[in-house]
């Protein structure tokens, strides 16, 4: 077979009865030009860019990615449980100017997938292409969640003053950075390596201490700049459609006789776990 597939689940999930949740699904591939490889000294991380959501972001990140300003740079603020950060910031000013926040949008035509109404931090929640979101009332403004495994732009405390950091949520979701923080891409493929991740100093703000080696980005790859053959191929579940609402149904309701006891029926949009077909180029 030309290729080795591997079906995993994004973000990872202890639970006694796997099988509860067992529902077919759709897959959608990832484009090229939107799945970058963070290759790191622990691991290779692959990320879905939303240029779709977040177009000055993910033009920033890339012009950074061609010039290889994420090369030999490291993880140097991690929080345990919250986020991990890096980037070229501490290598010197960069010659670009801070970006305006792209946090919030309207919905026009935009599609999405029910999850829940009235979230604790927002009036509905939803997944749209994939990314979890959460709407206002009237359903005009959406934004993207800070699910575990989300890529966002670092900041001051000037809303728009990102300008090449970024970091990745590892832990609980941390829900109270939702429209304050512009999120630009997910994990979906390498969140395991992301747990990898050398941990910073406990009540020190997650900076790296001297005696921490903290982890390296060694480069960032654009799958599209790939030779075709050398090129992975990344599928994510299909967040639209019956069989996707069939599985949020069942998460919802626990219809499975392992919940003697029925837990209310709500669904926290970052407990939902997105399956993914990952496939390897054949090696030569």
């Amino acid at each position: 077979m030309p290729f080795s597939t591997v079906t995993k689940a994004v973000a990872a999930l202890t639970f006694t009865c796997l099988s509860c949740f067992s529902v077919a699904q759709e897959f959608i591939k990832i484009p090229d030009d939107r799945l970058l490889i963070l290759k790191t000294d622990v691991g290779d991380v692959y990320i879905e860019l939303a240029p779709h959501i977040a177009p000055q972001h993910v033009s920033r990140f890339l012009a950074l990615h061609n010039l290889q300003a994420y090369d030999n740079t490291a993880f140097y603020r991690v929080i345990d449980g919250f986020v991990a950060q890096a980037g070229p910031g501490g290598k010197g000013k960069q010659p670009y100017p801070p970006l305006k926040m792209e946090a919030i949008h309207p919905t026009k035509e935009l599609e999405f997938s029910l999850v829940q109404e009235r979230d604790l931090f927002a009036a509905y929640t939803a997944f749209s292409r994939g990314f979890a979101i959460a709407l206002n009332a009237k359903k005009t403004e959406y934004w993207l969640t800070h699910c575990p495994g989300v890529v966002a732009m670092a900041r001051d405390n000037d809303p728009d003053s990102a300008v090449s950091d970024f970091y990745i949520t590892i832990g609980q979701a941390p829900r109270y950075l939702d429209k304050i923080m512009t999120i630009f891409g997910r994990v979906v493929y390498g969140m395991e390596v992301v747990q990898r991740i050398q941990r910073g100093v406990v009540g020190d703000d997650g900076l790296m201490a001297n005696s921490h080696k903290p982890t390296q980005i060694q480069s960032t790859i654009l799958v599209s700049e790939l030779p075709v053959e050398k090129r992975p191929v990344i599928r994510v579940e299909n967040t639209h459609g019956n069989l996707f609402d069939v599985k949020l149904a069942e998460r919802r309701h626990r219809s499975h006789p392992f919940f003697f006891e029925k837990p209310p029926a709500v669904l926290d949009v970052c407990q939902v776990p997105l399956a993914t077909q990952f496939e390897a180029p054949a090696q030569p």
